[in-house]
């Protein structure tokens, strides 16, 4: 999947890619299926799937707007790690910006 020599600790990150952040993105379906095929090459070649999922604003968790959305399957053995709202980068499209 690599084209980078010598890096034994790659991973693939699947970021936010939730029903509530991607559902009305432009060309959903297309970007959905490209990040379901470099999962599939990414398992293919050995390499680490790790799957962030935020939880801020409308994202509460256990919610629908929060699930991966349903073309994407996590194993079971899947790393995931959350990224609530306090650690969320201020040019994420999820956090709402400051009032000035």
């Amino acid at each position: 999947m690599t084209t980078l020599v010598d890096r034994p600790h790659t991973a693939l990150l699947v970021i936010d890619v939730q029903n509530g952040v991607v559902n009305h993105a432009y060309d959903r379906d297309r970007v959905v299926a490209n990040v379901a095929t470099l999962v599939d090459r990414a398992r293919a070649a050995g390499v680490a799937v790790v799957w962030v999922q935020d939880h801020s604003g409308e994202l509460v968790r256990g919610s629908e707007p929060w699930q991966y959305v349903p073309e994407l399957v996590r194993r079971d053995d899947a790393c995931t790690a959350r990224s609530p709202a306090a650690t969320t980068p201020p040019w994420s499209p999820t956090r709402t910006p400051p009032r000035t």
